[in-house]
């Protein structure tokens, strides 16, 4: 009943409205007055502006006359009138109306909010008639109260802005100040004469454009949304406001015919929208046209006004699609699985090589997910490439030095930040420079991420320190130079023959599967190449059961008993990473990390599962923990209980026993083993390189032989003038000739990189090779400063495609021909293929200047390793080319037997530094031959000489040497047997760990006549030694400690307690003889140095 009564009161309610309104409206059609809201308008308009000058212009004229009859009272009056008004306009324009402050940007949404609603409310009374009579104590009539409110906030606001304007008059007749005339007046006479007029309020669409300046101000988002919403809101207004138009004059009717032509059919406003949108759009479809004359004239103003603004706004809507990337989005963390992100150079060639690596299967459970971020779109062929990988990588444009970019790819939880140079760059130094900015950026971003960085000068390293919060350590931040590695290896190629290829392939993650089609099976080479090619360096903590055995004896079980081959092993102490350490030099100990090379990380783990009991009962050792290994792990545990937890430090060992040091699941930046061993590496290379500067002053008094420069890296000279080292009359044989290619404008830090690893200190100074370099007088004058205190360095000038300068070089004597591409013009060639233009004609200029053909079976060829820019030009160096079309560059003949490298195979190192980076510490040491600390400090011009002995610093590194199968002092342990018999023998009795063979492609014939060779990486252990094989062995350089400072002062002692110290340097100098060449002493004959072959 109660709901019932209430239903009918307010029935009743809405008839009584409906009554009183039809009452009123009756009346207001007899006698319309909608011209009293068009004149009001017009003359608070044009009255006011006229009000406005006029006391502008009194007000000057007053100010005038002020000034010259009352100039004291003025100046006193003016200041205290002007100090007011000032800090009332002030304080409006600051504060109020501001929309840097809050109080200015809440009035300007309200002010929007309002225009909107005022519309709104347009739009709904707009089926009703223009002019209707209102009664203003009616409570009924709901809208006509909400636009009194609408009205007085706009009125505020109009006042605030005309107080805040500079100039009012000009204020006065702006776009918003008549807006608000035709709006606001009509309201105040509504309810003085008491009748409402639609009229002029569809006005109010034009303030819609206001919301342009709030979004600028906010800078919520991107500039080029904010442009399409600017010119949406533009059009909004202006479709809005010529439909209001077009609905008013259409029903009231021209004034010339007595309004007697308005429509008497029902023409509502959304009538007007469609007309106005068909006409805009120009298609005009004809169902709905305008009749009156002031609605017609209006339609031919507005379509001219409509075609310009489509032909206006339509470049700018083609441009907002066109740069709206399908790349622009955010990255979501569907799982927790671990990404990297890569920035920097992102080109189809460097993303290619770094997927085909990162994401090997070989990997294992390890891979991530990879998020490539870069400034522009990628190319089809790397967008061909993204769509391949999809599962596991994914595509951002942006920038590294833009932190919201950063943002989105949500950088502070990835795994690490990997940075790719252009290898290709003609200025290295912008080039690495750009590279650090970017790093920077990302540090600043996120002080904790992990950084892993190309840079090409090795100069560059030294910006390392600028880097915030750059820890090798602690978030194990990587750089990886590349001239430093690249020309490291072409240095060691040139004592080892195809160590650029052993080493490329060992770093590279690549699987051999037998007839997969990449390879021809024809050829037995290409077979026993790709298996060789299968093998990679891992890390992994080995088992506690080789405690206490020496090197040689745990590489004999791993090779033996689980088909693994340990180079090198590193404790949790200060001892450093040992490469094949000799028997009274190292001793495992109970957590030590193991080096191997073995094709996968799964093969790997066997060495952290070697059991001892179960192998002398005939358990074959397999890739999870034997029983004995669980009961061990269950009573570890079990002690564990019972330590307080305070004093409890646990190991970084997994449930399965497995250490996760090589793994990037716990490379965390806590306080584990993990980070304890590599703070042992960094304090022990620091303390060798250190311990030899302290004793440079006292090594010096002492009369020492040898002599390096200030870091003990490096064989070091007098400074030599350039003209003292022209070649001119001279004679060499066995000797190295790198030929380079330039001018003075042409980089050359790959040459000063070359040649460090062949002055390396590990080196006997008997053993160097004089170096030939052979280029332009002006490239080598300008690579001279950086080359002038390395001893046994002799110059040609000319060019390497010179037959006669090649002549000249003695060629046909050299051990080795190094050819550099050229720097100095790779961004001027537009087609690819020519970058290599220099080299390759150099290279095809050695068999004819050596004295035969490059087809002849008798004569030995040259011996030459080139550096490529492009990787398919290889097939270019090879006249008998047997390769396939479009096969990798590993795959190529001419790369199996070591005879060229480009930098684009070192982009594999990135993946290595991520997954692994305790191996970049043994690439390093096998590539570089020295200690290289990791920031490059600038030689001091006359910081002198270092004077050790020579064995001390000789000593404190190991080689990768090849060795003949022939060899008179060897022979009998090599030639006919077996490789496995051949490895453990060498290794126990002459402490030679065996990497490989250099093997022969026709390995059957006759050893003569094969002269074409390919690398053979970790063979099978019933391969045969023939006589045309050599084999590459780890060896040490001598049998002395790395030098340290309590070393040196042992050696002093010793040599004090002999005799004086002026009979030890005199017997010393009897040992020694004076080098012409480069004026340094060095000794008759360094028996400690000399290798075991």
């Amino acid at each position: 009943q109660h709901y019932f009564i209430q239903s009918n009161l307010s029935l009743m309610a809405d008839g009584v409205c409906a009554v009183s309104n039809s009452t009123l409206q009756a009346g207001c059609r007899e006698d319309e007055r909608w011209y009293l809201f068009v004149v009001t308008s017009v003359i608070i308009t044009f009255g006011g502006g006229l009000i406005i000058f006029l006391l502008q212009i009194i007000y000057d004229k007053w100010m005038k006359l002020s000034r010259r009859m009352f100039p004291n009272f003025y100046d006193r009056d003016k200041l205290e009138e002007g100090e007011l008004h000032n800090k009332l306009r002030h304080y409006i324009v600051n504060e109020v109306i501001s929309l840097q402050t809050n109080k200015g940007m809440v009035l300007a949404i309200l002010y929007f909010l309002f225009n909107v609603i005022s519309v709104t409310l347009y739009i709904n009374q707009s089926d009703q008639p223009l002019e209707q009579c209102i009664d203003v104590l009616d409570t009924c009539n709901w809208t006509l109260y909400a636009d009194i409110g609408l009205n007085v906030f706009f009125l505020f606001h109009f006042v605030l802005r005309l107080i805040a304007a500079p100039n009012r008059l000009k204020f006065w007749f702006q776009m918003g100040s008549i807006v608000d005339f035709c709006t606001i007046p009509p309201c105040a006479l509504a309810l003085i004469i008491e009748r409402n007029w639609l009229g002029m309020r569809f006005m109010r669409a034009l303030r819609f454009m206001q919301m342009g300046e709030i979004l600028m101000t906010f800078n919520s988002t991107g500039t080029s949304i904010v442009q399409l919403l600017v010119l949406m809101l533009d059009f909004v207004s202006v479709w809005l406001f010529a439909a209001g138009f077009v609905h008013l004059v259409e029903n009231s009717g021209d004034p010339w015919a007595n309004y007697a032509n308005a429509r008497d059919d029902k023409f509502t406003y959304f009538d007007s929208v469609w007309l106005t949108m068909v006409t805009m759009s120009t298609v005009g479809y004809g169902d709905v046209y305008p009749k009156t004359g002031i609605g017609r004239s209006f339609m031919m103003v507005f379509i001219v006004c409509g075609l310009a603004m489509f032909a206006t706004y339509t470049p700018y809507l083609y441009e907002f699609y066109r740069s709206r990337s399908p790349y622009a989005g955010r990255y979501e963390r569907a799982d927790s699985k671990k990404y990297v992100v890569v920035c920097g150079h992102i080109t189809y060639n460097n993303v290619k090589s770094f997927l085909a690596d990162f994401l090997h299967p070989d990997r294992g459970d390890r891979t991530s997910r990879v998020l490539f971020l870069d400034n522009k779109r990628p190319e089809p062929e790397l967008t061909g490439l993204i769509k391949r990988y999809f599962l596991s990588v994914q595509y951002f444009e942006g920038s590294a030095l833009n932190h919201n970019d950063l943002r989105r790819v949500q950088l502070e939880h990835c795994d690490a930040v990997v940075l790719l140079c252009n290898k290709d760059s003609d200025d290295t130094k912008s080039e690495d420079a750009a590279t650090i900015l970017r790093a920077i950026s990302v540090k600043n971003y996120c002080s904790k991420a992990r950084l892993i960085m190309q840079l090409l000068n090795y100069k560059s390293k030294s910006f390392l320190q600028t880097i915030p919060n750059w820890d090798p350590i602690n978030y194990r931040d990587e750089n990886i130079c590349i001239s430093e590695f690249m020309y490291g290896l072409v240095a060691q190629s040139c004592l080892c023959p195809g160590f650029s290829t052993l080493m490329v392939n060992l770093i590279s993650t690549r699987s051999y599967i037998p007839g997969n089609g990449k390879i021809n099976e024809n050829f037995d080479w290409k077979s026993d190449y790709a298996y060789g090619c299968d093998h990679e360096i891992y890390t992994v903590m080995i088992s506690s059961d080789f405690e206490g055995m020496t090197f040689p004896q745990a590489a004999e079980i791993c090779y033996k008993q689980l088909n693994l081959l340990m180079i090198a092993v590193e404790n949790f102490d200060n001892s450093g990473l040992a490469i094949n350490p000799l028997k009274e030099q190292f001793t495992i100990r109970k957590e030590c990390l193991g080096y191997f090379i073995a094709s996968s990380y799964k093969d790997v783990c066997r060495a952290r599962f070697y059991c001892a009991t179960c192998l002398s009962d005939g358990i074959e050792i397999g890739y999870k923990p034997c029983k004995c290994r669980l009961e061990a792990v269950k009573e570890k545990r079990a002690k564990v209980q019972l330590i307080p937890l305070s004093e409890h430090k646990s190991p970084n060992i997994t449930e399965s026993g497995l250490t996760r040091i090589g793994s990037v699941d716990s490379k965390c930046s806590t306080a584990t083993e993990g980070v304890q061993l590599r703070t042992v590496r960094h304090l022990f290379s620091q303390h060798s390189t250190k311990s030899s500067s302290v004793d440079r002053n006292t090594t010096a008094a002492s009369g020492m032989s040898s002599t390096f420069d200030p870091t003990g890296n490096y064989h070091w000279s007098p400074e030599k003038k350039f003209e003292d080292v022209d070649l001119k009359d001279h004679e060499l044989n066995n000797h190295i000739v790198i030929c380079a290619f330039g001018d003075d404008k042409t980089p050359i830090s790959g040459l000063s990189s070359l040649v460090k690893p062949l002055r390396a200190s590990n080196l006997p100074y008997k053993k160097l090779k004089v170096i030939l370099l052979l280029a332009e007088k002006e490239f080598l004058l300008k690579a001279w400063k950086e080359l002038r205190h390395f001893p046994k360095i002799r110059v040609l000038c000319g060019s390497a495609l010179d037959r006669n300068k090649l002549k000249r070089a003695f060629i046909n004597r050299a051990s080795m021909v190094v050819i550099l591409s050229n720097y100095g013009k790779r961004m001027a060639y537009k087609d690819p293929f020519l970058l290599d233009k220099e080299p390759i004609l150099a290279c095809l200029n050695l068999p004819q200047v050596a004295g035969g053909s490059a087809k002849s079976d008798t004569q030995k060829p040259v011996e030459f390793i080139a550096e490529l820019v492009n990787d398919s030009n290889v097939h270019f160096l090879d006249q008998d080319n047997e390769d396939e079309p479009d096969i990798e560059l590993h795959l190529t003949m001419k790369f199996a037997q070591g005879c060229c490298i480009t930098a684009t195979a070192l982009d594999t190192l990135m993946s290595e530094a991520y997954y692994n980076d305790e191996v970049m510490t043994l690439v390093r040491a096998l590539i570089a031959g020295a200690n290289v600390p990791e920031y490059d400090v600038e030689e001091e011009e006359h910081a002198g000489p270092l004077q050790v002995p020579p064995n001390a610093l000789c000593g404190s590194q190991c080689r990768v040497i090849r060795i003949k199968a022939e060899e008179q002092s060897l022979s009998e342990h090599i030639k006919g047997k077996a490789y496995k018999d051949v490895f453990v023998e060498l290794l126990q009795k002459f402490n030679l760990l065996c990497l490989g063979l250099h093997r022969a492609i026709d390995w059957f014939m006759d050893p003569s006549t094969q002269h074409k060779r390919f690398v053979y990486i970790n063979p099978p252990g019933d391969t045969k030694i023939v006589a045309s094989d050599y084999l590459y062995v780890i060896v040490q350089t001598s049998k002395l400690q790395p030098p340290t400072e309590v070393m040196l002062n042992k050696l002093r002692d010793t040599m004090l307690k002999k005799g004086s110290a002026t009979e030890a340097d005199s017997k010393l100098m009897r040992q020694t003889k004076v080098d012409t060449d480069s004026g340094v002493p060095v000794p008759l004959e360094d028996t400690s140095c000399i290798y075991p072959v």
